[in-house]
């Protein structure tokens, strides 16, 4: 009997947190074309050239800089520029799902570098309320040190399907 109820439950939340999420996220913006005008002062590449407008919230790839981890491993620190415009607050970590790929595959985050990393991670859960526009480190520990870096960003949820994602390619020098 305790599972039962357990169960229904976990179920109502389940089904709260969807009607919630879907409300959040039930107009959407316009899909128009553009272009990023800030290429950050990371060696950029190439960049989607899509709107990084992504429904209620803007974010722009500002900038790549290379560091260690606390082991000496070396690290990438990618900086987007992230605008809210929804009605709520929010923090970027629960508005995209943010990757970073070296030869198509994914790198792991980092969440411990080194003292002369000079890296804050606090603003990827930091609440921004709409209008607000906060710039947000999120560190990612590299395969090798010469392959180039392809970031993508994308809506965390999407209900629409629409798939919209930014993207921009930095080149890694030595």
């Amino acid at each position: 009997m305790k599972t039962t109820l357990t169960k229904r439950i976990l179920s109502i939340i389940a089904v709260i947190s969807l009607l919630l999420a879907f409300g959040l996220f039930a107009i959407a913006s316009s899909d128009s074309e553009g272009s990023s005008d800030d290429q950050g002062s990371g060696d950029a590449s190439s960049d989607s050239g899509k709107d990084s407008n992504i429904y209620y919230y803007n974010v722009n790839i500002k900038s790549c800089r290379l560091a260690k981890d606390y082991s000496g491993n070396p690290i990438a620190i990618i900086t987007y520029t992230f605008t809210n415009n929804a009605e709520d607050a929010t923090c970027f970590m629960y508005a995209f799902n943010d990757a970073v790929y070296q030869n198509g595959v994914g790198l792991n985050k980092c969440y411990l570098t080194s003292d002369t990393a000079n890296y804050s991670s606090e603003n990827q859960t930091k609440q921004i309320k709409t209008g607000a526009t906060l710039d947000v480190e999120v560190a990612y520990v590299l395969n090798d040190e010469t392959t180039d870096l392809e970031v993508e960003v994308k809506r965390l949820i999407d209900f629409f399907d629409k798939d919209e994602m930014i993207t921009k390619t930095f080149k890694i020098a030595k």
